[in-house]
């Protein structure tokens, strides 16, 4: 009968977004963007009109969007996995998430039209420490309130 829970039914919803969250996370960074390789914009221009694909209308957004995702990229990361697994230190989950950074940035090496910047690992890092302040700003929250 634990199924039933409010706790359970609560953990059982927070695992299954942090799982969706992987899957777009994975979607985002893994999605090749081959029109990039050439760099002309009218060929941008020209793909975004014959390929309505959601992830091409994010992945060729303006140069600034994307910079500022990246700031909040792994923010949502941390601060499910804390709720998902809230007995792993608060250091290794900051661990795992710059792992998760650094497959990412390694891995677009690899993949046509990405690019790897020592940038965007930083970036991504920062928002993995934005995570932790919300992460303490909310224990600290609710510590005021017991």
């Amino acid at each position: 009968m634990k199924w039933f829970t409010q706790r359970s039914v609560q953990f059982r919803a927070i695992t299954i977004a942090f799982a969706l969250y992987l899957i777009a996370l994975a979607l985002f960074t893994f999605f090749p963007r081959p029109v990039l390789e050439t760099g002309d914009p009218t060929a941008v221009s020209a793909f975004l009109q014959t390929h309505a694909n959601f992830f091409y209308k994010i992945l060729y957004a303006n140069t600034s969007s994307v910079a500022i995702g990246n700031y909040f990229m792994l923010t949502p990361f941390i601060v499910m996995a804390h709720l998902v697994y809230p007995k792993v230190s608060l250091r290794r989950l900051f661990l795992a998430g710059v792992a998760v950074s650094a497959t990412i940035e390694i891995s677009q090496l690899f993949i046509p039209g990405r690019v790897s910047d020592i940038v965007d690992f930083a970036s991504n890092v920062l928002s993995l420490i934005f995570g932790l302040i919300l992460i303490k700003a909310w224990a600290l929250t609710r510590k005021s309130r017991a």
